[in-house]
């Protein structure tokens, strides 16, 4: 029998930069030359990922950067703590830049609900770009071996990162408020399904750890922009990679409280599974 909903309904929401990236170690902006041999991957550095998809020009590469190997290995120890204290993401989200993609599906393998869990892709959570960047679709990374959903309806469809360019700071701050409000106003509109309290990750980049984190409460802020501007400036310097927010939603205040130790997020260990 199918149990009820919970009482009290407290998603919870991770917002993650992308793990370590390989053009932040190797300065060297020609290693495709060493590291693709007649088209064929053999990583010259130790740095370098053990395996890359497939790409007719490897120098998309160098724009799209993927993870080192020990980004990916951190990703993965990173799914294997929030397995360990029950944190399980059950919805996630992605940028479609490859760090992104790569640091969500690690996470979920080290959580070991990979196959269980496909990855959104939406361009809405890419950074700001000041060039064209070789940024690919849903159906690339499926091509690739990644669990990605491609029945989801992204708020940016397609991987056209043009329409970014020249982009001001307040569509910025509108697009990143738009997918956060599909994200969790998704969540909620499905509560009554659910059997449990869910969790979502959203895999994203620097600048948007905090933006995204300041927007869950945007609605209690007087003057929004400059609240805006002022997380944007001063907590830009402070997101490494792989570092998190995590928020959970109140019921009585209806607002997003954020969690901050360890201790803290040991008790959903006792919570039941979504699935």
């Amino acid at each position: 029998m199918r149990q009820p909903p919970p009482k009290l309904f407290r998603p919870r929401i991770i917002i993650m930069r992308h793990s370590e990236r390989v053009d932040a170690v190797l300065q060297e902006p020609d290693w495709p030359a060493a590291a693709f041999i007649n088209g064929v991957y053999s990583p010259h550095r130790t740095q370098l990922p053990t395996v890359l998809p497939f790409r007719a020009d490897p120098y998309e590469h160098v724009l799209d950067t993927p993870l080192t190997r020990y980004g990916k290995a951190h990703a993965h120890r990173t799914g294997e703590f929030f397995r360990s204290i029950g944190l399980i993401p059950d919805i996630v989200y992605s940028s479609p830049a490859m760090r992104c993609v790569q640091t969500a599906d690690a996470v979920l393998e080290g959580a070991k609900v990979r196959r269980r869990n496909p990855i959104r892709i939406d361009l809405a959570l890419h950074e700001p770009i000041r060039r064209e960047l070789p940024i690919q679709s849903a159906g690339f990374f499926s091509a690739a071996g990644f669990n990605v959903d491609l029945h989801y309806r992204p708020i940016l469809p397609g991987n056209d990162p043009g329409i970014l360019l020249g982009e001001s700071r307040l569509q910025y701050y509108r697009r990143t408020h738009l997918v956060l409000k599909r994200i969790t106003d998704g969540v909620f509109q499905k509560r009554r399904k659910m059997t449990a309290n869910p969790t979502i990750l959203v895999v994203a980049h620097r600048a948007s750890v905090p933006l995204l984190a300041s927007m869950l409460n945007l609605d209690y802020v007087d003057d929004q922009l400059t609240y805006l501007n002022e997380i944007e400036n001063n907590k830009r310097r402070e997101v490494n990679f792989l570092s998190m927010i995590i928020a959970e939603y109140d019921p009585p205040s209806h607002s997003w409280g954020f969690l901050h130790d360890f201790n803290h997020m040991r008790r959903f260990r006792q919570h039941k599974r979504l699935f």
